[in-house]
């Protein structure tokens, strides 16, 4: 049934992290709930890549993603959120992660200013993409892919790279896509399940096996 492979898919998805930009500081995987999953039936969307090529030499973004905090951090603020001291430019090539003022990815992390529910994690997939990918693209032309990860209070984890709650990545390609002034969380749920998928998007067991998120999945 599709409901059950989605949400295969989005638990699975949960799995990934510790092989994705977002991690924690302790053992890769460490602080994920164990999965009974057949890995035969996994769909993983962690690697993405596009076909448009950027000029060489084309604008890229500050190396430091605080230094981002001039561009978007009202934004965020508004969502209660705020931009986290790690990440920026990274160079993914020939599949390493390696940060570079010539890296063409771009890593984010935000951070909740106070307390946050599933929901507005839910929501804040659809409203912090917005943000980034809405603009980031245009206003930087050497730019490929980025991701942003959502991640928890420091009450639930307050380690220095915790577990992210939610991580969505895309290419420039993926993100022309879409319309940033109505997209949906469950537009862009749906694409990240889509065959192939449109985007990846991972979430923590947490979001995975709410049933608000269940019910993203099953309809998508």
């Amino acid at each position: 049934m599709r409901h059950r492979r989605g949400l295969r898919i989005a638990i699975a998805s949960a799995l990934l992290f510790a092989g994705a930009a977002c991690g924690s500081d302790g053992e890769p995987g460490a602080s994920l709930t164990p999965s009974t999953i057949d890995p035969a039936d996994v769909t993983s969307t962690s690697t993405a890549t596009s076909t448009t090529a950027t000029e060489p030499g084309a604008a890229l973004p500050p190396v430091g993603a605080i230094e981002l905090e001039s561009y978007y951090g009202e934004q965020l603020a508004a969502l209660g959120l705020r931009l986290v001291d790690r990440g920026g430019l990274i160079n993914r090539t020939d599949g390493g992660y390696q940060a570079s003022a010539q890296g063409t990815h771009l890593a984010l992390y935000v951070e909740p200013i106070d307390e946050r529910t599933v929901a507005e994690y839910l929501d804040g997939i659809r409203s912090v993409t917005a943000i980034f990918a809405g603009d980031i693209f245009d206003r930087w032309p050497g730019l490929v892919s980025f991701d942003v990860c959502q991640e928890p209070t420091a009450a639930e984890d307050p380690r220095t790279e915790p577990l992210p709650v939610t991580q969505i990545e895309m290419t420039r390609d993926e993100a022309a896509a879409f319309d940033y002034d109505t997209v949906t969380t469950m537009d862009l749920v749906r694409a990240s399940v889509a065959d192939p998928p449109g985007l990846a998007l991972r979430v923590s067991t947490r979001i995975a096996t709410d049933p608000a998120y269940e019910a993203l999945v099953a309809a998508a």
